[in-house]
């Protein structure tokens, strides 16, 4: 028997067998540095994203759609704005602005106190089909400490599905687990359940970093059960910035202020806020964008900077 696959940059969903109980385990490794070393995030910012990061593969993994999932905060304190995108490839980006007062914050900050005045600060997930389907939101309390508990609240509110869900990090290293009730549970599933998520609330982040892979930590983790795990899928670093997309967003920007820039500097430089590409457009090239056609709006504002 082939050794099992080890447990870097993946998610594996699985379910409990003769209950309608299922789960999905996530590893985020090279994809996490990745995504943090693109800018020098500050310690707190550094865990709350690759706490998210892991959140959001884990969400995206029990979705069945092409599009993209995508966690945004928008804030009044420390952090201003932070992005995790996740899309149904498990490709995953994330971008943040934060002001100088997040610098000396723990790396323990919860998010609520990275977000700053509750009044003035929402985190939102939206579920964007990318196929003219309807765009669906949620906007998620920031009441909980844990990021875990905020997704938690989100699936049983909005989502209507009993979850639980426990994040860990080390380093630019984050693991997730999730456990839900499917919609088809049944009282028959209920003592099944009731074992799981008292599981789940028991571990901590220790108990996630321990176990090297998915079906030893599974085994430990739920040893009264019997637990089928499916195939890991690759979970990535990967943005899908490209040159038509930046064109898109100039174009969104309208003439007047592409020639004001031009005025300035003499070209328009673009780069990418998830990735760090530049991209660059001389006089000629970026006046030659309002001579083709309109834009598409495809290109996130909060993508590029000048």
């Amino acid at each position: 028997m082939a050794a099992p696959a080890p447990f870097v940059d993946s998610v594996s969903r699985f379910m409990f067998e003769r209950a309608a109980v299922r789960g999905a385990v996530v590893s985020l490794d090279d994809a996490c540095r990745e995504i943090l070393g693109q800018h020098p995030y500050p310690p707190a910012l550094r865990r709350a994203l690759a706490e998210l990061l892991a959140s959001a593969a884990l969400l995206a993994s029990t979705l069945r759609f092409r599009g993209s999932l995508l966690v945004q905060l928008q804030g009044a304190g420390p952090v201003r704005l932070l992005v995790v995108e996740c899309d149904a490839g498990l490709n995953l980006r994330a971008t943040a602005q934060w002001s100088g007062d997040a610098d000396a914050l723990p790396a323990d900050t919860p998010l609520r106190t990275l977000a700053g005045d509750p009044a003035r600060s929402r985190l939102a997930i939206t579920l964007d089909p990318k196929d003219g389907g309807p765009i669906a939101q949620g906007i998620v309390a920031l009441e909980a400490r844990s990021i875990g508990t905020l997704i938690e609240h989100y699936l049983n509110t909005s989502e209507q599905i009993d979850s639980r869900m426990v994040l860990a990090t080390e380093g630019a290293h984050a693991r997730g687990l999730l456990v839900q009730r499917m919609p088809s549970a049944g009282p028959d599933d209920d003592a099944t359940w009731r074992r799981a998520a008292s599981r789940v609330d028991t571990l901590d982040g220790a108990d996630l970093l321990r176990e090297p892979g998915v079906e030893a930590f599974l085994a430990a983790c739920f040893p009264e059960d019997d637990v089928r795990v499916f195939a890991p899928r690759a979970a990535q670093f990967r943005c899908d910035c490209s040159e038509e997309r930046v064109a898109n967003a100039l174009r969104m920007l309208g003439r007047g202020e592409i020639e004001s820039i031009l005025a300035e500097q003499g070209m328009v430089g673009v780069t990418c806020e998830f990735c760090n590409r530049s991209y660059r457009f001389v006089a000629e090239d970026a006046l030659a964008l309002f001579a083709s056609r309109p834009p598409r709006g495809d290109a996130p504002p909060d993508a590029v900077r000048h």
